[in-house]
């Protein structure tokens, strides 16, 4: 295998007379061929911009490469999990990297490999399914079906703009339907992927502008369920900020949809924040919750997630409540190499899973600047250096959680008990 890096022109280079490097956390490692897959379907390539690569040298200590050849990063589609960050180091002064996951890539006999494991491939979610095009008859028949209501314009802009595919999905009335509720957060997290506070990073998506109606979340959520293929509406979209901060509203939203579809999942994408409101959605008929987390240690969540007024505990609160009345339970776990595979971190992972009830692990690589990241944690103290590796962490989940299913997309409810 051999080092990429990119010119000044965004060509690609195959660096001669070096072996390539990974991180892991903070540490820098040798890359073996078995720990890389060939490049997925629907991969981007991307340089890093202010960033030195590095590379190992015949005795495999890590050196800087030439000035003008900047580190190349792989970007996965959904569906696959990043198990090692690119081996680069910021230079002073440089600005933060866009909030994607980026993955280690090399060449290796004229092929491109990356650090990665394919976590699940739901037929009813993939793309290429869906190449017949329609979504602009589709949306103009949402328009007409649903005047005035303004969720209409907003998901439009997701879905052909922003290429956002639960949003072309919703009007395509497939599979999940998307119902992005509010405005507002109660968290700050460092990878936020529509709203940065500080500005140092560009957000991929604005956050939506505006608090829909019940009667606009319901109205949307019945012109994607008269679909044949539809199964399942979802609140807590990346467009948003927390659902569960709009507890009156959501609460009749989610009443009025069970009263007209009484067979549909009706779901909540959340950061678990408030357990006694999503009881009230669980009363009123809500089935579904994803529930995410990057980590189940109180410091390391802390830094991360720079919660307003909850904790871990209503985290994982949240799990129990929709456990304990018969509904589904998934684990959105947003992963980090040398984190996520430490073994404290494993440990906390797994009896947490256990303890919400959870019925899935959704395997997320953390879209996020990783030097940023690792400069957050290593300053607190935070940041392990006994990581197993990723796909060595997801097995041992897979072996110490019998009956747990593993992947990326949440199912319909009937589907996930079949």
């Amino acid at each position: 295998m051999r080092p990429i890096v990119a010119r000044p022109d965004g060509g690609l280079e195959v660096l001669g007379g070096f072996r390539p490097a990974a991180r892991s956390g903070g540490r820098v490692l040798k890359l073996d061929v078995s720990q890389m897959i060939p490049l997925p379907e629907g991969t981007t390539l991307m340089h890093l911009p202010g960033r030195r690569a590095l590379a190992l040298d015949s005795k495999d200590r890590p050196v800087d490469v030439e000035a003008d050849l900047l580190p190349v990063a792989a970007v996965l589609p959904v569906g696959h999990l990043r198990t090692l960050v690119p081996a680069s180091r910021p230079l002073p002064g440089s600005r933060r990297l866009p909030l994607y996951g980026y993955s280690a890539v090399v060449e290796h006999h004229d092929e491109l490999l990356v650090a990665a494991l394919s976590t699940d491939a739901f037929g009813w979610w993939e793309p290429r399914r869906y190449a017949g095009g329609g979504l602009d008859a589709a949306i103009e028949s949402a328009r007409l079906a649903l005047p005035g209501n303004r969720l209409v314009d907003h998901l439009a802009i997701c879905a052909t703009d922003l290429r956002c595919y639960t949003a072309q999905n919703t009007f395509l009335r497939r599979y999940e339907g998307a119902l992005p509720a509010s405005p507002a957060c109660n968290a700050d997290c460092l990878g936020c992927i529509s709203l940065q506070t500080d500005g140092q990073a560009p957000a991929p998506q604005p956050r939506m502008r505006f608090a829909p109606t019940a009667d606009e979340l319901a109205g949307m959520a019945s012109f994607h369920l008269g679909g044949t293929d539809a199964g399942i509406v979802s609140f807590g979209q990346g467009c948003e900020g927390e659902p569960l901060t709009r507890d009156d509203v959501l609460a009749r939203a989610v009443a009025l949809i069970r009263n007209e579809h009484p067979a549909a999942t009706i779901h909540v994408n959340t950061n678990g924040s408030r357990p006694q409101v999503l009881q009230r959605l669980i009363d009123a008929g809500c089935n579904s919750v994803r529930i995410s987390a990057i980590s189940f240690t109180d410091a390391v969540f802390r830094a991360y997630y720079r919660p307003v007024g909850y904790s871990i505990e209503d985290v994982i609160e949240c799990g129990r409540v929709m456990s304990r009345a018969g509904g589904q339970v998934c684990l959105n776990l947003l992963t980090f190499p040398g984190l996520t595979d430490s073994s404290a971190e494993l440990d906390r992972t797994a009896a947490a899973v256990a303890e919400m009830g959870a019925r899935q692990i959704q395997w997320r690589s953390l879209n996020c600047d990783h030097d940023w990241l690792i400069d957050v944690l290593a300053a607190r103290g935070l940041l392990p250096d006994d990581g197993v590796g990723l796909a060595a962490a997801y097995q041992q989940l897979v072996d110490r959680l019998p009956g747990m299913t593993h992947g990326n997309f949440t199912r319909p409810v009937a589907m996930a008990l079949d």
